[in-house]
């Protein structure tokens, strides 16, 4: 039984850019994941998770995040063509 990529989807693609994940980085307050220079670029302007609207961290939401390898992992191998 093959599996549809776009039935996984939702779990290997950022909510911020809707690309496929990237350095994969997931919020430790929320579990929630997204590209690395997507979720950077996010606390910029905020502290608060994109999708669930949590307060990552008062201050400094970078130190409440950890690259996801093992996703990442994945989403290499779910779509050949994207580690480049």
């Amino acid at each position: 039984h093959m599996i549809n990529l776009t039935d996984l989807n939702p779990y290997i693609l950022c909510s911020i850019c809707k690309g496929y994940l990237i350095d994969a980085t997931t919020i430790t307050e929320c579990l929630h994941t997204f590209c690395k220079s997507c979720i950077v670029k996010h606390f910029y302007y905020t502290n608060r998770c994109p999708k669930c609207n949590i307060v990552v961290h008062q201050t400094q939401p970078l130190y409440n995040i950890r690259l996801d390898r093992q996703l990442q992992d994945i989403v290499f191998k779910l779509v050949v063509d994207l580690e480049q």
